[in-house]
């Protein structure tokens, strides 16, 4: 009789902000039994690199294959291993530039055993690392086998632009905020927006508006229309900045900041030629009444003096 291998799943989720999956099926102790794990991350946010080892009784499962799927494309494997004698697979991957880094769910790996006994409690995912565009850590929790997400809090802003570019003191210069939700929870928080004439100085920003973000949803984005008023602003160039206030429960805020996100080219003192022209005009109307004048004194003398 022919002798057929059966073929198990399991599957195993590093989670990080939304929802997880982490499960594991019933294997067979059955004799030349394949087993295939598929590790696999959910819901993640901003990933630029993680890092994680897998463990495995060597004594009864024997690693046959492994295929890396990164997220990013280029990528960097930093670290691909496998010792047998440890019981280990470790897995070390990081964008590269012009990368973004990566959103939403993804698998990372596809590691084979064939397994030669019971292979329940022969797995556990260890030494996980998740980091963010920043290099700070993204959390996360494993408890036994299952890995839960940690819902959070995170509002920032993702963009400011100014137009025109540059203009008379006193002209209105129209700034664009563009702020993000990255977080679980629907959020309403303040922002304001800054112009700066040294970033290197802390204390001489104009304040050019505040504006109220009211139950911007989880995930989505927002446009703020604010309006400069240049009427009191020394000439010079300027960098603008906009915050978004901390939300409650808002542990990440680096990104609430964005610092000198554009450029306008200046502002300028009204130019002078506006000012001659009112001269002119002013001198123009006192020499056409005085010529009126004369023209009519003299129409007059004449009538009256033959």
């Amino acid at each position: 009789m022919e002798k057929k291998n059966a073929t198990v799943v399991l599957v195993i989720s590093i989670v990080a902000y939304l929802t997880l999956t982490f499960a594991s099926v019933g294997l067979s102790s059955a004799s030349d039994t394949t087993l295939e794990v598929e590790i696999t991350i959910v819901g993640v946010q901003n990933l630029y690199a993680f890092d994680f080892t897998l463990k495995y009784n060597s004594e009864i499962l024997d690693l046959v294959s492994r295929e890396t799927m990164p997220p990013w494309t280029p990528n960097l494997i930093l670290r691909n291993i496998v010792n047998e004698a440890e019981g280990t697979y470790r897995l070390e991957a990081s964008a590269l530039a012009p990368a973004t880094p990566f959103d939403g769910t993804a698998k990372l790996a596809r590691i084979t055993f064939l397994s030669t006994g019971d292979e329940d409690n022969a797995l556990s995912l260890t030494e996980t690392i998740l980091s963010d565009s920043y290099g700070y850590e993204i959390p996360y929790t494993i408890n036994g086998m299952q890995i839960q997400a940690i819902p959070v809090h995170n509002v920032a802003v993702i963009g400011i632009r100014g137009t025109p570019r540059g203009a008379y003191q006193g002209d209105p210069i129209n700034v664009q905020v563009t702020v993000r939700n990255k977080g679980n929870f629907e959020e309403t928080f303040e922002v304001t927006a800054y112009a700066d004439e040294d970033e290197a100085v802390i204390g001489d920003e104009y304040i050019i508006g505040t504006q109220q973000v009211s139950g911007l949803a989880a995930k989505t984005t927002r446009i703020l229309d604010l309006i400069w008023d240049t009427s009191n602003v020394a000439y010079g160039t300027y960098w603008l900045s906009a915050q978004a206030a901390v939300v409650e429960g808002e542990t990440f805020v680096i990104d609430n900041l964005l610092k000198c996100g554009d450029h306008i080219g200046g502002i300028y003192a009204p130019p002078k030629v506006r000012q001659n022209s009112n001269l002119w005009l002013n001198v123009t109307s006192m020499l056409l009444v005085v010529s009126l004048a004369a023209v009519g004194t003299f129409g007059v003398k004449h009538y009256w003096f033959p």
